[in-house]
């Protein structure tokens, strides 16, 4: 599974983490926020097949407030694409460039 982070909606607490990516045992692009004391939300995609395009997950998440960068947008399609999640990318895209998560 990827997980890429994202900037918040305006609306979200600022310790609140927005976090996108694509899951292949459930087949669909998800979001979920992360509250400061770790509990996760899911926002959209906590459903087999519920979301199967990237841009439905960035419609959504537009509606919410919540942007997803174009270069993300694209990495997202390749990764459902991709015939292993072995080595998904685990990335932090807060500050406009991907950052690897430690």
């Amino acid at each position: 599974m990827s997980r890429h982070l994202i900037a918040n909606s305006i609306h979200e607490h600022p310790d609140t983490v927005t976090v996108v990516g694509w899951d292949p045992e459930l087949r669909t692009y998800f979001c979920d926020l992360v509250y400061p004391d770790g509990v996760a939300r899911p926002v959209a995609g906590g459903s087999e097949q519920e979301i199967g395009h990237a841009d439905w997950l960035a419609a959504i998440l537009a509606d919410a407030g919540i942007g997803i960068p174009a270069v993300l947008l694209a990495r997202l399609r390749l990764e459902k694409l991709a015939l292993s999640s072995a080595n998904a990318p685990q990335l932090d895209w807060r500050s406009g460039e991907p950052v690897p998560l430690t």
